[in-house]
């Protein structure tokens, strides 16, 4: 069985490799042979933030060139970064940036995010 540190060092890797291809907690979980739930629970203790949310944060985070630097439709990106539907990336974009994504668009203004999780070796 896998060290705690090295599966959560390759759980983070997936997230970052996945953020385009629909990766979500059950998929991780399947991968790694564990259930969803207690991969949630061990994630939430080790970074203090859920699983889901984070995975969304990151998705959320890497849309943001997409959306300042093209001019693909928000719908196009929204799907390409595995939601469903354009409201609900837009309402998660507003919950996480505090606004959506057509006036950061419009606006241009600069968002603050905070750089993905690393596990550390110590």
């Amino acid at each position: 069985m896998k060290r705690t540190h090295d599966l959560l060092k390759d759980v983070l890797i997936d997230i970052e490799k996945g953020i385009k291809n629909g990766i979500n907690t059950k998929i991780i979980a399947k991968k790694h042979n564990f259930s969803p739930v207690h991969l949630q629970r061990l994630f939430k203790f080790t970074f203090k933030k859920p699983l889901g949310a984070y995975i969304r944060y990151r998705k959320l985070s890497e849309s943001l060139n997409d959306l300042l630097h093209t001019e693909k439709k928000i719908i196009d990106i929204a799907l390409e970064y595995g939601f469903c539907y354009e409201q609900s990336y837009s309402s998660s974009f507003k919950r996480e940036f505090g606004l959506s994504p057509n006036i950061l668009r419009k606006s241009g203004q600069t968002v603050k995010i905070q750089p993905p999780l690393h596990h550390s070796d110590d």
